[in-house]
């Protein structure tokens, strides 16, 4: 089965700085099979029956010395989010939460709703923008801030060519 691991605030500047080929070398070693990586904002794509996010973040932080928040999403839920309506517009984005939301969670996005974005499935927030990402609102820190938990944000053009790369 193949998954995406999308590491959260890599290579954004001088912060927590990560070289693909050593994040690919350091997953082969936690016993990944067919590891490879897509562009450099981290996106380590890896087919096993299961993989660990302890294990991962574990890893990242002793071997890089930063703690980097890890969402992982297997090639059929992405494919999911792929279909969907909303993820044909343009302007699009996906927020990858690390976990399932609340009723509580829910009812607060559904309080926000102003056409600009929907969840899916609980565990992703696909968003359709009217203006450009960094102009809006509903960038990632909004929604770890809202949600109280991590997440990472990846376009529309990011989440179809890492599908194909799977």
């Amino acid at each position: 089965m193949s998954f995406v691991a999308l590491l959260r605030g890599i290579n954004l500047g001088a912060k927590n700085k990560v070289d693909m080929k050593s994040l690919k070398v350091l997953f082969e070693e936690m016993g990944y099979e067919n590891v490879r990586t897509y562009i450099q904002t981290g996106n380590v794509i890896f087919d096993n029956a299961t993989y660990d996010v302890w294990q991962i973040e574990n890893k990242l932080r002793e071997t890089y010395g930063s703690d980097i928040p890890v969402v992982v999403r297997s090639k059929e839920e992405l494919e999911e989010i792929q279909q969907h309506p909303i993820f044909l517009k343009e302007q699009v984005y996906v927020m990858f939460l690390a976990h399932g939301i609340s009723d509580e969670q829910q009812a607060l996005l559904d309080s926000l709703v102003d056409d600009e974005f929907i969840v899916r499935n609980g565990r992703n927030v696909i968003i359709s923008l009217s203006k450009n990402y960094h102009q809006t609102k509903f960038t990632n820190a909004f929604f770890e801030k809202k949600l109280d938990m991590a997440s990472t944000a990846r376009n529309q053009n990011t989440v179809n060519k890492i599908l194909m790369k799977m």
